[in-house]
């Protein structure tokens, strides 16, 4: 989808609008509270979180915050009630969800001058999973066994990729669950997330054409990428331990391995090779078999080379721009204009309009010749 089509879908980006849903009522149209800004910041692998600011809100005779219905704004904005936050353009009844979750923050300032104003936070359903530390095991089974049973645990729905080993044991040691399925998506090479009521645990969809297409000045405001190869390695070695067999274990990841990559152009291990050095990663870990030796040093390999080619930018707002799937950015010249993997986004709504910040990363470079 490039600028054109876009603009039609969004009527043509006039009139930037929001609506936040608090226990199923519209804060502005419903209950009169007025909302001046809200921001929605999603990221791979941890809990979406939102913000908004509440104004013209404080009464100086009833020394309370009271919403244009004369109710009493902190009985409606309570810890834990649930939000649902939509952003777009035009009529209200067609935005986009942007999240679902609970508010979990409020605060305030009184000010020597002018009035105070709420600032009320929050995050997504996956704060629930951020919450105190669980001890579990699991015997003979795959990893995402694992990740289903504390899905049906918190109530959520589950698009979950089945991972191809079955370990001996699962132990999660004291730990959040957040926490651990984050372990349990790094050692498969899986992202994870929560959008609304569904858990996404496995591959990155960053495989394929952009779903949407933006050019710098075109839609896209700025874009700052940076390709570094410090830090970066040409292959990865993990070595373990087969008790049954007595015999060392080695895995293996090398150039080629890495996920999604773009063939035309040079991973940061391809451009090591080319040099005088060739660095290898070489990691100690507990393995059970060849398998799932090669499959963490994978993981090992691409958590690296996502780090290679970096970037943030900011666009016009656009509510599809979202974690875990591909954009294509033009106008940057040859080495810069190509399609990167969307890893966070931060869209916001104010009195200046709607704007959306993202960051992207990849796994390959192309240098000029």
């Amino acid at each position: 989808m490039d600028m054109p089509e876009l603009s039609r879908k969004y009527g043509a980006f006039y009139v930037p609008a929001f609506a936040v849903h608090v226990g199923g009522h519209d804060l502005q149209r419903t209950l009169e509270i007025a909302v001046s800004q809200v921001e929605v910041d999603l990221t791979l692998g941890a809990a979406g979180r939102f913000s908004m600011t509440i104004v013209d809100c404080y009464s100086i005779e009833k020394h309370a915050f009271i919403s244009g219905r004369g109710a009493d704004i902190l009985t409606i904005l309570t810890f834990g009630a649930p939000v649902r936050i939509c952003m777009g353009y035009g009529d209200v009844k067609g935005l986009d969800v942007m999240l679902s979750g609970t508010i979990t923050e409020i605060a305030t300032s009184f000010p020597e001058s002018g009035y105070p104003e709420l600032t009320v936070s929050g995050y997504d359903r996956a704060f629930p999973l951020t919450l105190g530390k669980s001890a579990r095991t699991w015997a003979n089974r795959q990893d995402s066994d694992a990740v289903e049973d504390i899905v049906r645990f918190h109530n959520l729905k589950g698009d979950i990729d089945r991972t191809s080993e079955t370990q001996k044991l699962i132990e999660q040691n004291q730990e959040a669950d957040l926490e651990f399925i984050r372990k349990l998506a790094q050692r498969n090479g899986f992202e994870f997330y929560v959008r609304d009521d569904t858990l996404r645990f496995g591959k990155s969809r960053g495989s394929g054409a952009g779903a949407l297409t933006l050019r710098w000045t075109e839609g896209l405001l700025s874009f700052k990428p940076e390709a570094n190869l410090a830090g970066q390695v040409s292959a990865v070695e993990v070595h373990g331990w087969n008790p049954a067999t007595k015999q060392p274990i080695v895995g293996r990841a090398a150039a080629g391995d890495e996920v999604d990559r773009d063939a035309r152009r040079d991973s940061a291990a391809e451009l090591l090779n080319k040099g005088a050095q060739s660095p290898v990663l070489r990691l100690r870990q507990p393995v059970q078999s060849q398998a799932q030796a090669d499959q963490l040093a994978r993981a090992a390999l691409n958590e690296r080379a996502t780090r290679f080619l970096t970037g943030e930018g900011e666009a016009i707002g656009v509510p599809l721009i979202r974690p875990d799937m591909n954009i294509t950015l033009g106008n940057l010249g040859s080495a810069f204009s190509r399609t990167y993997y969307v890893q966070q986004t931060s869209h916001r709504v104010d009195g200046s309009g709607y704007r959306t910040r993202f960051k992207v990363q990849e796994t390959t470079f192309k240098e000029g010749r």
